[in-house]
């Protein structure tokens, strides 16, 4: 076979065309869309490849192909046979007759009756570093209202402190992008300065702009002193613009926006994955045109598509969320990662060591019960032991064995010992490995862990946290929350930590409208003693502690639509018990049920729900045909829009609280956010003031029917200040 032979694996052909692009059928219903897609591809391939030959084969695996799929490669089988000028299996010279035949045949399946172009990339790339030339380039942007630009970044293992620029592609036309290497006079640092000097009179565009903060500060920020502002003016003024934060506000389902899903998406034009291009290869070891070519279409992509994800911002109403709170928040949360958090080496591995002498302990423990020893951690040998050999009473058995799950476990755990043990095993065998052995690799040279704080990953807007997740530290057991005894301030400072209480309950009591609602928490503290007295008719001094648990269940449930049977789930009762619960509840509360019925039918409508402040989330899940999938649809309407007004709020009192310490020039510092608590490492001549700024900018930041309370605590290691 020759080498300038093109082999065409046809049913790898036919099944990747399918799903990559929208599905249409024929007339008689059957799917054709990877027909379609297959023949394109084909006639792009022989476009260019005159006087040579191809050879398609439809021999690999097609085991996990669909029906559909698999009805569309016989059918292009049957249609290479039928025109009888390709050769299935066999090199085919590439001639005009089998151009035209492609043509044609495309024709046929094509739904508009012709074939359109597909979009591609039609900007020139230049490439310098000649100091001149780059002068110009970057007064020429400053006399443009909107300039694109790309860091092309190299980071070792994902560090924080390792991360390298190797040069930046600008574009602020349609006609060219530009990529400018860091190489002798061309630093990241004059990159960054530049780049600064542009922000005060042109809008920036970038794709994840948190990356760069690491080169510049924009102006609209070194220049900023207010905190959270609801107005317009903001975003008249030359403000940067982050197209991943765009595209995740218009659909936050999608959790995992890259470059190439913007270009396709609002442009229409295919780019390979970033990591098909690149593989793992450092970018500093790859190929210099191959990189520069990258980043003028990263380049070029952000220019182009951000005027369409800002048109679409507008159109649903979220131009606001995106200009006064993600885009200020994006650098508020770049400037706690690079401060990140002192973690003792020394004080992990002796916790670490202190869990493995109470693992050894339970490991023994639970053989001995067993009468043998065995892998605790294998579910099918535990399903043996507990359910066959101790007979304890099981769920019916599957093929893969019993399920040893933890809410199958946790209701044989106040009758067993052994389970108890068990599941106590299972949770300091993952502190173990996940907290006190895992953390350790995320240390870095500063002795501190700089996290990643994602604002582009939950559908309600949480921030999130990665590499590693300091949101997960856990805070039900004692020797869980121990671990926090391993994060400890500099020298000279205490951590301060402030969260909202019940700030989910307070938004439901304005959302809800309910006056007995807003009044209890006007009445008092403790809201679920208050809700347990209504519910439960008694006086308010004579609630039992049991009352007061079930009180706060239904409190927290009702927040997350919880169903009767998980409540009775969550409060080891029956179903009816827990229905009579919530009858109770929305006897007592009325305006709540209310508001449940509303949101859920106005999410029917609309087709998504809404928070406070205008953040919406689609909910696909209410028109699907499966019953439980609606159910789940209709509990997220009721939740979306209190958990995504909190995570609003809490972003809000970031922006409140990090500029009121710039602008009073403290040296202190907000360091983490984990769900409603935030921690700022504290000088301690500055104590007072940090500990008033807290509480005084978390409550002010929303304006709700009852109080925003907020607790504070200071310490000496962050256990001792939570």
């Amino acid at each position: 076979m020759s080498d300038t032979t093109l082999l065409i694996d046809g049913n790898k052909l036919i099944r990747d065309a399918f799903y990559a692009i929208p599905d249409f059928t024929d007339a008689d219903g059957n799917h054709i869309g990877g027909i379609y897609g297959a023949f394109y591809k084909i006639k792009e391939l022989l476009s260019g490849a005159d006087g040579q030959t191809f050879k398609i084969t439809f021999d690999s695996e097609t085991g996990s192909f669909s029906k559909d799929v698999l009805w569309q490669i016989g059918k292009v089988k049957e249609l290479i046979e039928k025109g009888a000028v390709i050769k299935a299996g066999e090199e085919t010279d590439i001639t005009d007759d089998v151009k035209s035949f492609v043509e044609n045949t495309l024709l046929s399946f094509s739904p508009s009756g012709e074939v359109k172009e597909t979009p591609k990339f039609k900007h020139s790339l230049v490439v310098t570093s000649d100091l001149n030339e780059v002068e110009d380039i970057f007064k020429r942007a400053s006399e443009s209202e909107r300039v694109s630009y790309y860091f092309a970044i190299d980071k070792k293992d994902g560090a924080f402190l390792s991360k390298k620029a190797l040069g930046l592609s600008v574009c602020f036309d349609e006609t060219t992008a530009y990529y400018i290497p860091v190489v002798n006079f061309i630093t990241a640092d004059y990159l960054g300065k530049k780049l600064s000097e542009l922000s005060k009179v042109s809008s920036l565009v970038t794709f994840d702009i948190k990356e760069s903060f690491c080169f510049y500060i924009p102006f609209e920020i070194e220049n900023r002193e207010n905190g959270y502002e609801d107005d317009d003016k903001l975003s008249s003024s030359p403000r940067c613009f982050d197209v991943l934060i765009g595209a995740y506000l218009n659909n936050p389902l999608k959790n995992d926006y890259e470059i190439h899903d913007i270009s396709k998406e609002y442009l229409g034009i295919p780019l390979q994955k970033k990591s098909d291009v690149f593989g793992k290869t450092a970018l500093s070891e790859v190929d210099e045109n191959i990189l520069s070519d990258y980043m003028g279409k990263a380049a070029f992509i952000c220019y182009a598509s951000s005027p369409l994800i800002l048109k679409k911002l507008s159109k649903s109403g979220m131009e606001k969320l995106f200009y006064n709170i993600e885009m200020p928040l994006s650098y508020i949360l770049f400037a706690m990662e690079k401060e990140g958090i002192i973690a003792k080496k020394d004080a992990l591995k002796e916790y670490g060591d202190k869990l493995g002498v109470r693992i050894a302990e339970l490991e023994k423990t639970i053989y001995e019960a067993a009468g043998c020893e065995f892998n605790i951690n294998s579910p099918k040998q535990l399903g043996e032991i507990l359910f066959e050999k101790l007979g304890l009473p099981a769920e019916k058995k599957t093929k893969s064995g019993y399920s040893t799950a933890a809410d199958v476990l946790e209701k044989l755990a106040p009758d067993h010992k052994v389970v108890a043990d068990v599941l106590e095993y299972r949770g300091l065998a993952k502190l173990k490995s996940t907290y006190a052995d895992g953390l350790a690799a995320f240390i870095e040279s500063d002795g501190r862990i700089h996290t990643s704080f994602n604002q582009t990953i939950t559908a309600t807007g949480r921030i999130s946290s990665t590499e590693p997740n300091l949101q997960n530290i856990p805070m039900r057991t004692e020797l869980g929350r121990l671990i926090r005894k391993v994060f400890v301030p500099k020298d000279s400072c205490v951590f301060a930590d402030a969260d909202y209480s019940q700030i989910e309950l307070r938004i439901l009591a304005h959302m809800s409208e309910d006056q007995g609602l807003i009044s209890a928490y006007h009445e008092g503290d403790d809201i679920h003693r208050i809700t347990a007295s209504k519910v439960f008719h008694v006086p308010f001094e004579e609630v039992t502690p049991l009352q007061r648990r079930n009180a706060k269940a239904v409190n927290f449930g009702i927040v997350y639509g919880m169903s009767n049977y998980g409540l009775s789930q969550d409060l080891s009762i029956s179903v009816s018990e827990a229905k009579e619960y919530m009858a109770k509840y929305f006897d007592t509360y009325p305006g709540v049920r209310t508001y449940q019925d509303r949101v859920i039918q106005e999410a029917k409508n609309k087709g998504y729900s809404e928070t406070l402040f205008g953040r919406r989330r689609p909910i696909p899940e209410l028109k699907a045909g499966n019953f439980m999938m609606r159910q789940f649809g209709e509990r997220v309407a009721m939740n979306a829009p209190i958990q995504g007004t909190a995570a609003d709020i809490m972003k809000i009192a970031m922006i409140n609280v990090f500029f009121a310490l710039k602008k009073k020039s403290l040296k202190s510092r907000l360091i983490l956010q984990i769900h409603d608590e935030l921690v700022i490492e504290t000088y301690q001549d500055e104590e007072d003031l940090v500990k008033d700024i807290l509480v005084k900018e978390m409550e002010r930041a929303a304006d709700l029917s009852v109080p925003l309370e907020v607790d504070c605590h200071t310490g000496s290691d962050w256990y001792e200040a939570k």
